[in-house]
Parts: C-alpha cells; structure tokens; sequence
C-alpha cells in the first residue's frame, strides 16, 4: 500500500479547518495551522506537505503573502498551493495565481471538488517528480556515453596513431611496387576506420550540443578540390569520373569552418562513389542569396549510381538509417554519414536535401551560410611537412606510455636529426627534467601515476614559484618538488600535448594545464611539422 500524501491547511477560522481536516483524513496525513505564520513554519518541518490548502483573509500576514514566501524559499518553492477563499472577484484569483498558487477554489465549495482538485495537482506532481528523475537519468546516460566514447576515442585513436604513422614511414622506403601496394591497401583501411571512428564521435558530439564551427577565410574550391583528391583513388578503382563546375558570381573565397564544409562534400562524395558503378558524378556550386556581410551557397553532389526509392527518401538523413536494408549489406556504411551531414548543414544555416530516381542516380543538394571576406585574408601556413628539416636539431623529452608510438615518434624526430629522450609517465619525465635540459617536451595525456594535465601543472607551479595543489603534491615526493623549484624557477618550458581525446573540452584543458600546444592522435608528420616551426627556431 502505498504512504499517504501530506496536507497543510492554512486558515484561521477552526471550523473551516476541522471540516477540512475531517473529510480529507481518509485520504491524507493532515497538518493545520491557524495563522499565516504557524503554516510557513509547518511548510518547512520533515515531513513537508505534499500540497498546501491555504485561506486568504487571515490576521497577521494574509495568504497572498504567505503564498510568495513559500515560493520565495528553495524548500518550499516546489509545494504546489491552493487558495481556498471567500474572495470571489477574477482580481483576486488573478493575484493568487500571480502569487504562485496552482489553483484557487471560491468558498462556498463542493468537497468533492476540493478532493478532484487536490488529486489533480498531485497527480501532476507525481508525473513532474517521474519526468525530473527520467531526465536525470538521461543526463547521466548522455555522461556516461560520452565517458565512454571519451575514453574509445583513446583506446582506439592510440594504435591508430602507430599504425597509420608507422605505415607513412615505411611507404617513405618502400622500392618494391608490391610492397608498396600492400602498404597503400594497409593506409586505406586505416584511413577508413579512423573516418568510421570520427563520424561516431562528431554525432555524438552533435547529439550532446558541443559541436563548434571554427570559422575562418578560405578558399571555395581549394577545400571542395581537397575532398576530390581524397577519393581520387575510389573514383580510380571504379572507373569513374567527376566534373567541378563553379558559377562565375560566386566568391573565390568565403569565411566559414572549411574542415566541415569539406566534411559535407566528402561525405557526400564517398555516397555518390559508393552507389555507382559507371558514370560522371557531378560538383555543381552555385550562389542562392548574397547580402552586404554574407552568402549563401547550394552545393549539388549528382551521380548516375543505383538511385533511392522514393518511400526511402524521407529516412534518408535520419541516423544509422540506410534506404534499404540489403544497402548496408551490399555496400556497407553506418548510416551516420548523412544524419551528420544534415546536422553539420543546420549548424551552417542551410539544409540538405536530395532527388532521386531508382535506378537512375541521386542529388544531393545542400545550402551552407558563410560570411563575406577577401583572398587577402587567407592566411596560408608557412611551412609543410617535410620542412622539418628547417628546425635547428633539439633535445626532445617525449612522455608517452605507449611503446608503439614512442617509437613511431622518435623515428620521426631522428630522421630530422633531433634528440628524443625518452619516459613513459609524468613522475619519469619530472626526474629526467631534473638532470637534463630540453628545448621541447612532447607528452600524451592520458597516463598512469601522472597525467599529461598534472604533469605540466606541476611544471607551470615550479616555473611560478608557486605552492602545488594538495591533489599534485600528494603525488610527489616533497624533496624532488624541492628541487624542480630551483630547476625550474623563472624559465618556461615548451610543452606540447599529443593526445587521442577528440571530445569537446579536450582542447581546452590542455590550454587551462598550462600546455603551449596541442597535437592530435593519429599524428602526422605534416600536422607534427607545422606545429613545431610554429614554436622553435629555424636554422
């Protein structure tokens, strides 16, 4: 059986009260008080009342009154009230209801009407309590999800990171054309997976709300272009051709986030790829609106592949959702590529959309939203991958916990006749800093016994001068603390992190560490190239 609700009535006349108290009992644990007073106090004690019945015309504080200190107070906020009262104007029902009270009940009243009324707010009550704990347990559903696809991203972009880089070097010295196509079929999958492992986690990102554009100049058809060469080699193997064609008033160049602009058209390209066997597939921009600040672009992906039923058409951007079930067998695929292209058109202020004939091929049309700016604003990278080489050679202290990418990156920086040292946690690296000096200290940032984050915290804190957090100090001991202070004092070291976490915030929390830079797993030697001209002398 379940436990009764709990009712407070508030009024100062005694009849009303036992009348009340008497008729509801059956139903209800009763609380009375006989002043406005009293019942705040009543509101307040364990156990508090489910519902308050609450009379208006009292001596002392009125019920109006009464009524917004309840809700005035977080303990009391939550109680639903009903004025019972003689008062029959609208005013006044109105000013009861702008007080805060869920209902309001004219004396003489029906008890019946009383109870219905009772029962219904707290039906209400009880349906808000069962959808607040729903939501809290969505909430912590949608954090536990992204914990986990916090730590798969690093699980697996880890020996990504080594597979890929690994497989980079060695088609570097691959002579033997069989060799070489071996480790191109190897690079393919590889790349494959990791797009598989990006689309996962940019839905989730997008489902969570934390998906940012990174807005910038560039250039249209250099990113649209950067897409076709990514499946030059599919179009290759398939025997298919593609045509650019760009409309004489659209821009050279636009500002926007040119990463997920060429995300769209890849995606979108790999479909077209995917469904078609023969034919032309055909890129096709045009300008839908231009205004003084902004443009608004459509972009067409047309190919002559295998075509969607139209009773398919409607599911097609939902999802893990295919046009066909046989779809997914015959050609595999997530079905996350378009969910994701529709939700990245959205946050472009545009939309996707896509005709079709079965049998006769697709298009896919998409408009996107991009702010107006000039070729001069591009600002283009000053060096490419290979120019390492333009790096005087340093002594590099690389902190990583994973054997297989300490060695793809050391492999790297030797080539380029840079020094690596070498520690596998935070707690090795800090003893190495003590008897060595380095230009660069390279660290992942997940790690045992000490992470990247804490590592250079404790690092920052010596440099400052400053006393450690309780959390760092517990870690070390207070002798090698003693003796990073003196080492440290009034340098700054350069600290760059590698890191495999791809989930928004990642970024961010290395910067709030104190880091100089951030890399991402897999590495590349290009993007590892860039970010150190970016920090150290040249030759």
């Amino acid at each position: 059986m379940s436990e009764k609700n709990t009712l407070l009535i508030i009024d100062d006349i005694v009849d009303n009260l036992m009348l009340l108290g008497e008729a509801m009992s059956p139903e209800y644990k009763i609380k009375v008080a006989t002043s406005g007073v009293q019942g705040l106090e009543l509101a307040v004690q364990e156990p508090k009342p489910d519902l308050i019945l609450l009379d208006i015309m009292m001596p002392g504080i009125d019920g109006y009154e009464v009524c917004r200190r309840l809700k005035a107070d977080t303990r009391t906020k939550h109680i639903p009230v009903i004025f019972l009262s003689a008062l029959d104007k609208e005013s006044d029902e109105l000013q009861g209801l702008d007080a805060g009270a869920v209902d309001f009940i004219t004396k003489p009243f029906k008890l019946e009407v009383v109870r219905a009324r009772i029962n219904t707010q707290l039906e209400l009550l009880r349906m808000r309590e069962q959808l607040q704990t729903a939501r809290l347990k969505a909430e912590a559903a949608s954090q536990s999800k992204s914990v986990f696809l916090a730590n798969m991203s690093h699980e697996i972009r880890t020996p990504m990171s080594a597979i890929m880089g690994m497989t980079d070097l060695a088609l570097e010295r691959a002579t033997d054309s069989q060799q070489q196509s071996y480790l191109e079929t190897v690079k393919l999958s590889a790349d494959a997976l990791l797009a598989l492992i990006n689309d996962i986690l940019d839905f989730s990102k997008i489902e969570a709300g934390q998906m940012e554009l990174d807005e910038h100049p560039f250039l249209l058809a250099e990113a649209i272009e950067a897409a076709m060469r990514t499946v030059s080699i599919l179009l290759k193997e398939k025997g298919l051709e593609i045509t650019l064609e760009i409309a004489p008033d659209v821009p050279v160049a636009v500002a926007g986030d040119s990463l997920r602009f060429r995300q769209i058209i890849l995606n979108l390209l790999s479909n077209a790829i995917k469904f078609s066997e023969k034919g032309i597939i055909r890129i096709n921009v045009t300008a839908e609106h231009a205004g003084p600040e902004t443009i608004t672009l459509r972009i067409s992906v047309a190919d002559q592949g295998i075509g969607i039923q139209q009773d398919k058409i409607s599911s097609i951007f939902s999802a893990f959702s295919q046009a066909d079930s046989s779809v997914s067998r015959k050609f595999g695929g997530t079905g996350l590529g378009l969910a994701i292209c529709r939700q990245l058109c959205e946050l472009m202020d545009g939309t996707i959309s896509v005709e079709s004939e079965y049998g006769h091929g697709s298009t896919f049309s998409f408009t996107a939203m991009f702010g107006s700016t000039s070729q001069d604003n591009i600002v283009r990278p000053e060096t490419t991958g290979s120019e390492l080489l333009n790096i005087r050679p340093i002594r590099v202290l690389l902190v990583e916990d994973n054997a297989a990418n300490r060695f793809l990156i050391r492999v790297v920086l030797e080539k380029f006749k840079h020094e690596v040292i070498e520690a596998v946690d935070g707690i090795e690296a800090l003893t190495i800093i003590l008897d060595d000096h380095f230009d660069l200290i390279l660290t992942d940032v997940q790690m045992p016994k000490l992470d990247g984050y804490r590592f250079t915290q404790i690092i920052r804190a010596c440099e400052e001068g400053k006393e450690l957090a309780p959390d760092l100090a517990d870690k070390l001991d207070s002798d090698l603390v003693s003796k990073l202070r003196q080492q440290l004092h009034g340098k700054h070291r350069l600290v760059i992190s590698m890191t495999a976490n791809a989930m928004s915030g990642d970024k961010e929390k290395c910067f709030t560490a104190g880091m100089d830079d951030y890399l991402t797993k897999p590495l590349n030697q290009e993007e590892l190239a860039l970010t150190l001209n970016r920090w150290l002398p040249k030759e």
